[in-house]
């Protein structure tokens, strides 16, 4: 790079050129604009250094070729590439040639050296995530994410998940199967204290729960404001806070891969629309905030999907409950409520439209299993396979006059309704249509 100054770029060999440079006010510039590059670039960026000295020898020859013309360029190069030899110019000539030349090459150095920096720059790829912004999140956020460790009646081990607050009266939000069955919840806050909580409320269907610090000190803590995950949109900004594998007040950044997932929950239930995301979950995210740029709620950590591969867990999904279903049912929860949402009991499986022509059958939800003391199994549902092109079993092709194609659809219909509520479905069975009433149950706490 320190070769890179006006003549030198131009003709390493034209020594006369060279001597009256060296030394000069813009000579030294012209350094000092090299050192200046390479110490932005300490690594040594080989393709700007390159683009650097390319547009450099492009701007130098075109103003000696303006200035003094081909021929003659040629004709003087020729002659002074020896520093001893004589020629016809005048020293004088020559020094004011230089100095001229001298100072276009300083304008030259800088200019070239800006303009390959600002091309660089454009031609970077954009950056995944601002490091300000999440680092700032993270400042401002973490210390209302708390880490639970939770017993369970007659075992020796406990589960751990985490949580976090959403007032300063000591109420924290996590999944309901964090907290499930618990005789015992201890949480751990970011300055080290650790309290006994309760369970006031919880929503089996949902997987949320909200649980309140017992203690009679004052609890000076920070709290997460509830954004509105309508606005959501794919490609935002998704940071997850929570302590996987118990390391507590971990950070990870991605953005938000999808909206109106409806990954299958416990007892087969799918909890509709859950945010997708790609920033990494782990045992123990479970119940942590899923944040957007402002450090606002989007969602509530819930559910990891896995692929295998090769014989491990290579591939995995996160998703999150989104924060209005919580908004939603928020005020039944801190009152110490139930939340149950009506059930079928029902399991499903989708039918591939080939498949379908070939089997004659319409479009529905085609049931998989039905639950021992479910609704389902008390109207006598039947399983829907295909054995030897011999259709048996049930396939639902609307509730309540609504066609429906998959179970998801059946779940958003029920959150309109009530336990206790009757409805009625069609279903394709055996060649034919049938209809039948079923007043569907309260969500079991699995």
């Amino acid at each position: 790079m320190s070769n890179i100054i006006a003549f030198e770029a131009y003709s390493v060999n034209d020594y006369r050129y060279r001597n009256l440079y060296e030394g000069s006010p813009s000579w030294q510039l012209s350094r000092f604009c090299s050192a200046l590059f390479k110490s932005i670039y300490p690594l040594g960026n080989s393709r700007l250094l390159k683009m650097y000295e390319v547009k450099y020898n492009e701007c130098i020859n075109t103003h000696l070729l303006s200035r003094f013309g081909p021929s003659k360029l040629n004709n003087e190069h020729s002659t002074l590439s020896d520093p001893h030899s004589n020629n016809t110019r005048t020293g004088s000539s020559w020094i004011v040639i230089c100095l001229v030349a001298c100072g276009v090459m300083t304008g030259i150095t800088v200019g070239i050296l800006l303009t390959a920096l600002i091309e660089d720059k454009e031609s970077l790829p954009p950056a995944l995530f601002d490091e300000n912004i999440v680092t700032d999140i993270f400042a401002r956020t973490s210390s209302a994410v708390v880490e639970l460790d939770v017993g369970q009646p007659n075992s020796s081990t406990s589960g751990a998940g985490s949580g976090f607050f959403i007032d300063t009266q000591g109420h924290i939000v996590t999944n309901n199967h964090v907290v499930r069955n618990a005789d015992r919840i201890e949480v751990k806050l970011h300055d080290g204290r650790i309290f006994q909580a309760e369970k006031l409320g919880h929503s089996p269907a949902d997987d949320l729960a909200v649980l309140k610090i017992i203690s009679d000190e004052e609890l000076v803590t920070n709290a997460l404001t509830l954004a509105n995950s309508d606005d959501v949109v794919p490609g935002q900004m998704a940071i997850a806070i929570g302590s996987p594998f118990r390391n507590f007040n971990s950070i990870t950044v991605g953005v938000v891969s999808g909206r109106g997932r409806a990954p299958i929950s416990a007892l087969s239930r799918p909890i509709p629309d859950m945010i997708q995301t790609d920033a990494p979950l782990n045992s123990g995210n479970s119940g942590g905030p899923l944040l957007n740029s402002y450090g606002e709620v989007i969602g509530v950590n819930s559910a990891v999907k896995t692929l295998p591969y090769d014989g491990f867990e290579e591939f995995r999904i996160g998703f999150a409950v989104p924060s209005n279903t919580l908004l939603t049912i928020l005020p039944k929860l801190l009152v110490s409520a139930e939340v149950r949402r009506p059930w079928l009991g029902i399991s499903s499986r989708p039918i591939p439209n080939a498949q379908r022509v070939e089997l004659g059958i319409p479009e529905g939800v085609a049931i998989l299993s039905v639950f021992a003391d479910s609704p389902a199994h008390s109207i006598g549902l039947q399983p829907f396979r295909s054995v030897l092109g011999e259709i048996q079993g049930d396939v639902i092709t609307a509730v309540d006059g609504r066609p429906v194609s998959s179970i998801d659809q059946i779940v958003s219909y029920f959150n309109e309704l009530n336990p206790g509520d009757t409805i009625t479905l069609s279903i394709y069975r055996n060649l034919e249509y049938v209809s039948i009433e079923v007043t569907l149950a309260p969500w079991p706490d699995a």
